[in-house]
């Protein structure tokens, strides 16, 4: 962060990507830290698929309330951004990317291959 930039909670981060019939699909990250984190869960978004599907909150923010947000409160403290990836953004990814490329909302992008 440069001198005198305002501050900013949202982080863009890496990739996260999955294989779906031996082709690999992989998007942009962005993750934002609430006020009340660790408290509440980081909120996960991937804004190229926002619009794509109706599991997901505006800008890209995909929904862990129903399924995730129990099991972070029952264990804040004790977990972190990496837990809210492999059991937030894995199960997620396993789920609606399978159902979104059966309805050919997305498709493999060019020079992706198995």
């Amino acid at each position: 962060m440069h001198a005198g930039s305002p501050p900013c909670r949202r982080r863009p981060g890496p990739q996260v990507w999955t294989f779906h019939e031996h082709k690999k699909y992989e998007f942009d990250l962005e993750f934002d830290l609430p006020v009340a984190y660790p408290s509440t869960p980081p909120e996960l978004a991937l804004p190229e698929l926002d619009g794509k599907t109706e599991k997901m909150y505006r800008g890209g923010k995909i929904c862990l309330d129903v399924h995730f947000a129990p099991l972070w409160s029952k264990n804040t403290p004790r977990f972190g951004i990496a837990h809210a990836m492999a059991l937030g953004m894995a199960p997620w990814l396993a789920v609606e990317i399978p159902s979104l490329v059966s309805l050919g909302r997305i498709k493999e992008k060019e020079g992706e291959g198995s």
